[in-house]
């Protein structure tokens, strides 16, 4: 009993409480029947000398007890008790009774309170409907007729709300007294907000409205469209005049939300009216078209043609309109078309095309002469000729479509073409192109100077060109008429025998060429010889082997595969070639021809031969070393000259552990020793001899060589200062004489270089006021570029030396300086750019400014007002943002705590002081983190209330990391949106005024609560306040953070030392 006791005893009572509690308030905030919640305050008794508690009653009087509620403890503080939200109210409590206890009992008289347990209506609505009459889109016209609740005892209104469903209100619309009776709203060309989709109609009363049972209609907004059709396009495709069909192109609207189809229909003048329908297509987002069937009849009285946008409600009365234009050609054809081809050579032609002019000219404007195929139909205009002008010049050397057979000529106008007209089968006059395929002489005159024997011209293959055939004797082998040296005669095809295949000319004995060397044949017909022909040596046989042998063979293979040769062979001819007939050239084991092997044989006058690529050195048990050319004559082989065969190959070797580590600290330039484990050297032709070294851009093609090292060397020292460009990777290749492997090794080349760049905007504020010591944030903007920055060095400079005070990884904006850091005569800050390299030749400063408390601002607050802010977990969480707490706070010290909703506050448009909000949107326990605990010390029924511990809200997923500069979304935010709809009677009373409004706070410090548990917490908090104006969030604060709670204040220091 203590010294409450000791006080009765000396006064000499041993006696209950005769001090009666004052006078008791309570506001019921739990809008169910039956149940209450708020706070029940009472003013504590005059004096609390003999008083040790507070019982609290339900009570059936102002006097009569009938249930114990809760109890208090006297302890000189004014008494409140918070009951909780669902807290049942007794059948026949109508009072709270406050009684005076102490050890010996209960004051006999208590305070009492006849309470009001406010209720909004038991039933809503039982309908409600509407029907828009209107046809103006956006815009709903019509009676809103409510179906009464089943009982109206409670209710006084009924309200009527636009929804975004069938259960969510979006905007007031009016109240209805429930004596109007029909119960009916008019609405008159009321705009449907954004978002409306229904009507919801509520039943209320002073309590407000009944939000569980809602009735609610779906809005039909009639309307017709109110976009026209941007475009409207036809080409009349049928050329009869009288007749119409094609394509009419619609343009889409700007808008089809309320669009479903357009019409197309001819019209009296450009706007309208409309006529006769032509069609009506779907509007698809897209431009679309309507058909016009061919032979369709124009409308007389109806010149134009007029679209209108629809749809379910109706047309549009407008639209947009052409002019029909009927598009038509003549009929009258160009009476004749004649040619004559000048070009004698095959698949060109040249001359003067003649028309003759159509009977009747008044439609036509031009005629058009075309290339035309086996049907007479036209494959491509060749010109067009006005009338008066029947005359057309082809050029010589015109080419012939090779479909072209005709040439047709149509009469036209602007409307097109007739679709058929005259024409003549095209001829096209030419000499031969169709050659003898081979000549051949055999001579049987042993005698040197004179020949005799069979000339043979092969016949053509095709001799629909060919009447004969003439053979000449020829100065060389260019088989025209300029190497025609004298006629050896002419052979009609026509005299052939049938079945024969060649045309035999006969020489007589002893004939004397005259100054010839060759043989020439034509094919000829009446329009004269062909252009060109074939030829053939003449060769004047002896009864002598050749005596004469080529000089200066050579051979270089072009094959770079070992084993394997190809290229060119290639001599000198023998001063005198007379009698020779061909050139043999071998392959041999040796230069005596042992082991020969055929490659070419060529006729005199051709001094080299092709060894075909990949042809094999292997023969049988040996490799051919030689290659050998012969002189041949009628008679056999002459003597030969050798050459030796040297087989070139590329290197097959690849070096391996290709290395290359950057010393240049320049950005851009390179440097250092590029090493390499070298493979092993095969003996033969792939023998390599060198390593060349390259700057490459990619593994299949290399660029820039940067030196040549010999074998046994297996390094290269590239000097400092090596451009890199866009080269990305080193490669080195083996090398012999024949060239370059054809692969190499390769390893990625990194531009190692010192930071290039430094901070920005460094900044200082000292915030240790006491003179010669400094403290507080150094913080600056990180460089854009940040990718070769592993840290920033903090220095600071004094008059003797600069220091060290510490370093902060990349992606950190800011260090602390810690308080009490003497300064010295220290002048400086400075920040620079670290990597492994080194330091950053950009050092970057900050003067400092030893500051006192007569430095202190006037204002140590921000400017910044909202009604939404946030935390933001910055660097992301790996399994899921674990919060138990978070409370904002009005001041910097942190002791302003700003009023956030418990999670049972009611949540209807009678009230709705705010709402938390979470990113990702779980729900489970986010309420409870805003939560303001239980009166320590108050009991409930006489027992006690523990607070329990707190449940904790999960983002239920992992977090990722938020950049803003990116323009990404953060991954996961927790934070408050303040707003109301609650306005204060002249009584002091609490009521709605039916528009929810945002209420703008001033957060100046925050408190977070967080997992300890790693991948629970965020690393990185920042906090951020949404900017109306700019429609984006700001950051205030940004911290680093560690599991448990974390303080972040605006001007924290500032606030406490400058008071």
């Amino acid at each position: 009993m203590g010294w409450k006791w000791l006080v009765a005893f000396l006064a000499g009572a041993f006696a209950q409480p005769t001090e009666v509690p004052g006078q008791v308030a309570f506001y019921d905030l739990d809008l169910d029947v039956g149940e209450i919640s708020g706070t029940l305050e009472f003013v504590k008794a005059s004096s609390e000398a003999n008083i040790d508690a507070y019982n609290v009653y339900w009570g059936s009087s102002s006097s009569a007890k009938l249930l114990p509620f809760f109890t208090l403890a006297a302890d000189g503080f004014a008494p409140s008790y918070a009951i909780p939200s669902n807290t049942a109210v007794p059948s026949t409590a109508t009072h709270f009774l406050v009684f005076s206890s102490n050890s010996f009992g209960e004051g006999a008289t208590p305070s009492s309170y006849a309470f009001t347990d406010r209720h909004v209506p038991t039933y809503g609505p039982n309908g409600i409907f509407f029907s828009d009459t209107g046809y103006t889109s956006g815009q709903v016209t019509g009676s809103i007729t409510i179906s009464r609740a089943a009982s109206e005892a409670d209710v006084t209104h009924y309200a009527l709300y636009w929804g975004s469903s069938a259960s969510t209100f979006l905007l007031y619309i009016a109240t209805v007294p429930k004596a109007t009776d029909p119960l009916v709203h008019g609405l008159a060309a009321a705009t449907v907000p954004s978002g409306g989709t229904h009507l919801l109609a509520y039943t209320m009363n002073a309590d407000g409205l009944n939000e569980a049972q809602i009735a609610s209609a779906l809005v039909y907004d009639r309307g017709v469209p109110a976009y026209p059709a941007t475009s409207l396009a036809f080409l009349d495709l049928d050329l009869v005049q009288g007749e119409i069909g094609g394509l009419v192109s619609i343009g889409r609207a700007v808008d089809e939300t309320a669009i479903t189809s357009y019409a197309v229909y001819f019209a009296v003048a450009e706007e309208g009216p409309p006529g006769p329908s032509l069609g009506s297509v779907t509007a698809s987002g897209q431009d679309v078209f309507v058909l016009v069937p061919t032979d369709t009849a124009p409308q007389v009285g109806y010149p134009y043609l007029i679209v209108r946008s629809r749809n379910a409600d109706g047309e549009m009365a407008t639209g947009i309109g052409i002019l029909l234009v009927d598009r038509f050609v003549p009929v009258d054809p160009a009476q004749s078309i004649s040619f004559l081809d000048e070009d004698l050579s095959l698949g060109v032609i040249g001359g003067t095309i003649e028309i003759g002019a159509a009977l009747l000219e008044t439609e036509i404007s031009k005629y058009g002469i075309y290339w035309a195929d086996a049907s007479q139909q036209p494959i491509s205009l060749i010109a067009e000729l006005a009338p008066g002008d029947y005359n057309y010049s082809v050029a010589l050397g015109t080419a012939k479509p090779s479909q072209a057979q005709y040439l047709l000529v149509l009469t036209g106008n602007e409307h097109g073409y007739m679709s058929s007209g005259a024409s003549t089968a095209l001829v096209d006059r030419a000499y031969p192109v169709n050659l003898p395929s081979q000549i051949q002489f055999d001579d049987a005159d042993m005698d040197a100077g004179q020949i005799g024997g069979s000339l043979t011209v092969m016949r053509a293959s095709d001799e629909t060109d060919v009447t004969s055939y003439t053979a000449y004797y020829g100065s060389s082998a260019a088989s025209d008429s300029s190497a025609q040296v004298a006629l050896i005669g002419e052979i009609l095809v026509a005299s052939l025998p049938s079945g024969s295949t060649s045309a035999v000319f006969t020489i007589p004995m002893n004939t004397a060429p005259p100054g010839a060397s060759y043989f020439l044949g034509f094919s000829k017909n009446s329009l004269g010889e062909s252009l060109s022909g074939i030829s053939a040596s003449l060769v004047d046989k002896t009864n002598f082997f050749p005596t004469v042998a080529v000089s200066s063979v050579a051979f270089v293979d072009a094959d770079l595969s070992s084993g394997l040769v190809g290229g060119s062979v290639t001599w000198l001819a023998p001063a005198d070639t007379a009698g020779l007939t061909q050139y043999t050239v071998v392959f041999a084991l040796d230069a005596a021809g042992t082991g020969r092997h055929p490659i070419c044989s060529v006729a005199i006058g051709t001094h080299s031969c092709v060894v075909p690529l990949s042809t094999s050195l292997s023969a049988g048990g040996g490799s051919f070393a030689y290659v050998i050319v012969f002189t041949n004559n009628g008679f056999g082989e002459g003597p030969g000259l050798a050459a030796g065969l040297t087989d070139r190959a590329l290197p097959v070797a690849v070096a391996s552990g290709l290395s290359f580590p950057d010393t240049d600290v320049a950005v851009g330039s390179v440097g250092g020793t590029v090493t390499w484990t070298p493979p092993g050297n095969p003996s033969g032709a792939t023998q390599f001899t060198h390593y060349q070294i390259y700057l490459a851009g990619s593994s299949s093609a290399a660029n820039v060589l940067l030196g040549q090292v010999a074998v046994g060397t297996n390094s290269l020292v590239l000097a400092d200062g090596q451009v890199l460009g866009n080269f990305s990777q080193v490669a080195v290749y083996t090398w012999n004489s024949a060239g370059e492997a054809s692969a190499g090794t390769y390893a990625p080349v990194t531009d190692r270089f010192l930071p290039p760049e430094g901070v920005l905007n460094l900044f200082f504020w000292d915030q240790d006021f006491t003179v010669g010591e400094i403290g507080g944030d150094l913080a600056w903007l990180e460089p854009a570029d940040t990718s070769s920055i592993t840290h920033y060095g903090v220095k600071i400079s004094c008059a003797e030396s600069t220091s060290s005070l510490g370093q902060v990884a990349v992606g950190t904006d800011r260090f602390q300086v810690g308080f009490d850091t003497a300064l010295a005569n220290c002048t400086e800050l400075l920040v620079v750019a670290l990597n492994e390299l080194g330091e950053s030749p950009v050092v970057v400063s900050t003067t400092i400014e030893d500051r006192s408390t007569e430095n202190c601002p006037n204002d140590t607050h921000h400017s910044f007002r909202s009604s939404h802010w946030r935390l933001v977990a910055h660097d992301g969480v790996t399994s899921a943002w674990k919060l138990q707490g978070l409370r904002f706070y009005e001041d910097a010290l942190c002791s302003a705590l700003l009023a956030t909703v418990p999670s049972e506050w009611p949540r209807r448009p009678r009230l709705l002081p705010g709402a938390p909000v979470a990113l990702p949107g779980a729900t489970r326990n986010l309420h409870e983190i805003f939560q303001v605990s239980t009166r320590q010390g108050a009991t409930v029924n006489g027992t006690e209330i523990v607070p329990s511990s707190r449940p904790w809200w999960s983002s239920g997923t992992p977090c990722a990391p938020f950049e803003p500069t990116n323009g990404s979304s953060p991954g996961c935010t927790v934070g408050f949106r303040w707003e109301s709809d609650v306005v204060m009677s002249r009584q002091g009373r609490a009521r709605s005024s039916g528009i929810v409004r945002p209420v703008a706070q001033r957060v100046h410090c925050v408190e977070l609560d967080q997992s300890s548990l790693p991948g629970e917490y965020a690393t990185q908090v920042s906090l951020e306040w949404y900017d109306e104006a700019r429609q984006m969030y700001r950051s205030l604060l940004r911290r680093p953070a560690t599991g448990g709670q974390l303080v972040m204040s605006y001007q924290g220091v500032l606030a406490s030392q400058c008071g």
